[in-house]
């Protein structure tokens, strides 16, 4: 390249601060919509999301406690054993999110929309072991 001629011109850099990158994510998510079981679409940010999932935590809880006390009977209850197992894992986010709400900590904008994505899972998973519920003998 001879000397007088100018180097090769780059794209530039984007270089985003730490509190921008957290506004472009709070936005975001402010904006995203979860579908509930019954396929309604709840943006996160909104008050019918926070009613929804406090109803679905509501809900998973009474089902995890009458699933709870139903396997304490005698008798087979392999099924009912395997939905508690699916309810428990399906409604981990819902719970995270229950108890930072609890305790009032923060669980920072990337594991609040993780969990917060799971409570339709969770949603079908506590309506799967109520049915499992009402089948055992």
């Amino acid at each position: 390249m001879p000397e007088h001629a100018a180097p090769p011109s780059r794209p530039p850099v984007m270089v985003l601060k730490p509190t921008a990158v957290l506004g472009l994510l709070l936005s975001l998510s402010a904006c995203a919509a979860v579908p509930t079981a019954d396929g309604q679409r709840l943006r996160l940010a909104s008050p019918e999301f926070r009613e929804y999932v406090e109803r679905v935590f509501r809900e998973q809880n009474r089902v995890a406690d009458e699933v709870a006390f139903a396997l304490e009977e005698p008798g087979p209850h392999a099924d009912l054993a395997a939905a508690e197992q699916e309810l428990l894992a399906a409604c981990a986010g819902v719970n995270e999110l229950a108890t930072a709400r609890r305790d009032q900590e923060e669980l920072g904008v990337r594991s609040s929309l993780r969990a917060a994505r799971t409570v339709p899972d969770c949603e079908r998973a506590a309506r799967a072991a109520d049915a499992r519920l009402a089948q055992d003998p």
